[in-house]
């Protein structure tokens, strides 16, 4: 019987925490996602990994990579960035609490992107290191 408990709470205790690592999973994904929005780059900044990598591919030519410098140079001169997205996030894969995906589609006036995020934890925080994305223009 004392087993049980300690069993069921020990299960209970494991998916708390992998609930709230999903919502900071998502909480960082959306938050990256209104930054972009209103082109602020200081929010931008302190999500992405110094080594992040933006793969742009939609399968008619090669990839298009950018590493963040040049992500943040598009934001800051206003050439990407300024829609309001509707996002909807598909879904949220941790590994061992260090690594995670995030499936996720930005429903914009200007595109739709669709787009896997590859996060890693640094020091305490979930910070994104990829973005691999699909994007569909309108208009």
């Amino acid at each position: 019987m004392i087993k049980s408990i300690f069993f069921f709470l020990g299960m209970s205790l494991f998916a708390v925490a992998a609930a709230q690592t999903e919502n900071e999973l998502k909480k960082v994904v959306s938050s990256y996602a209104r930054a972009g929005d209103k082109q602020d780059v200081a929010v931008l900044k302190s999500l992405l990994h110094d080594q992040h990598r933006l793969v742009w591919h939609d399968g008619t030519k090669a990839p298009f990579i950018l590493d963040k410098t040049a992500y943040i140079s598009k934001i800051e001169t206003k050439e990407w960035g300024g829609d309001e997205r509707k996002i909807t996030i598909e879904a949220v894969e941790n590994f061992d609490g260090v690594n995670a995906t995030v499936k996720v589609v930005f429903d914009g006036k200007k595109s739709q992107m669709r787009s896997i995020f590859s996060l890693i934890k640094v020091e305490g925080e979930w910070k994104i290191i990829e973005e691999l994305v699909n994007a569909t223009f309108k208009g």
